[in-house]
């Protein structure tokens, strides 16, 4: 079997309308973010960072929603309705 080698990862920035999802400490979040797609770099991906949307509080977690693999893209149906336009 053939092994994998991710090239790429996609993250979505941290938006200041998270800190209406329950106990929040925003910077934080923006700390621990910023150490992910660091680590990500020092793995050689090539990171593409996405906006956030303050309209959808949970986009930073973008990995929830798709996963593209061998140029596939699963696309989730997410089961919380206020998340639904992510996937959009």
């Amino acid at each position: 079997m053939a092994s994998s080698r991710y090239t790429h990862a996609v993250v979505c920035r941290i938006p200041l309308s998270l800190r209406t999802r329950g106990e929040i400490d925003l910077e934080e979040a923006k700390r621990q973010h910023e150490a992910y797609v660091n680590l990500l770099r020092e793995q050689g991906l090539d990171v593409i960072e996405l906006p956030p949307d303050e309209n959808l509080p949970e986009c930073a977690f973008v990995e929830d929603t798709a996963i593209i693999c061998n140029g596939i893209a699963l696309i989730t149906k997410p089961g919380d309705p206020r998340r639904v336009q992510e996937v959009s």
